[in-house]
């Protein structure tokens, strides 16, 4: 089956600069650059744009990535659970697969990357899997915790190798379960897809990697977590 491309017309976004808040707009995206060959856009929870995305770019930046976080919400962020699920119902889709296809394009055309990654945090997660079966660009996908509609984007479909990691405890069912994390194998085994691996974290919940909420952030896992999908994505984009 053929791939669906999305048609990319650069509209609106915002990026995350380090030691600046999200700033302006246009066709030039701002953003932190590392001194690395490899690109990577990386997308939020459903809260927004918030500290938590922003210290993991900046951890990703350590690892020799070049990121681009584009603000999904134009600007907004959710104070509690129930704004945060007002937002993401809301969220327009297809937009924010432009936003992050034209994301990916400026690491690619304008910052010179060879390749360029995605990862991403619970709507993040399945917005990157949903975003490596659309894009022409991103080349690896590292999505955590959040699984999209499989129908809609088959993972047969899939541009490039995608690692999914979860954790043992998460009691989201529907979205970022253990029996949801086992779903997308099967699922990409059914869609003939070979490159998909999942990883299960022991003894956390949804949500381990979040830095602004200590009440499920797991430091040590978190740490372990995120040197797989860097190592994964540096492997994979090279």
């Amino acid at each position: 089956m053929q791939r669906s491309i999305l048609q990319s017309k650069f509209l609106y976004s915002l990026v995350y600069q380090k030691a600046t808040p999200t700033t302006t707009i246009g066709g030039k995206l701002p953003v932190y650059v590392t001194p690395a060959p490899y690109g990577l856009v990386v997308i939020q929870e459903w809260w927004g744009l918030n500290s938590s995305i922003c210290k993991t770019a900046d951890i990703m930046s350590s690892y020799g990535f070049k990121c681009v976080v584009p603000d999904l919400y134009r600007g907004k962020i959710a104070k509690d659970t129930e704004e945060a699920g007002h937002l993401l119902s809301g969220l327009d889709w297809k937009q924010a697969l432009i936003d992050i296809e034209e994301s990916a394009r400026y690491l690619k055309e304008e910052l010179h990357c060879k390749k360029v990654g995605i990862l991403g945090f619970c709507m993040g997660g399945a917005l990157s899997i949903a975003s490596i079966t659309t894009s022409k660009i991103i080349s690896a996908a590292a999505p955590f915790y959040g699984v999209c509609d499989l129908n809609t984007f088959k993972l047969s479909n899939a541009n490039g190798p995608i690692l999914a990691q979860f954790g043992q405890n998460d009691d989201m069912v529907g979205f970022s379960s253990v029996q949801d994390a086992k779903r997308l194998e099967l699922t990409a085994q059914q869609q003939g897809n070979k490159s998909l691996q999942v990883k299960i974290w022991p003894g956390v919940g949804h949500a381990f990697c979040n830095q602004d909420r200590p009440e499920v952030y797991n430091q040590a896992i978190a740490k372990q977590a995120l040197d797989l999908a860097a190592k994964f994505l540096h492997e994979n984009l090279k």
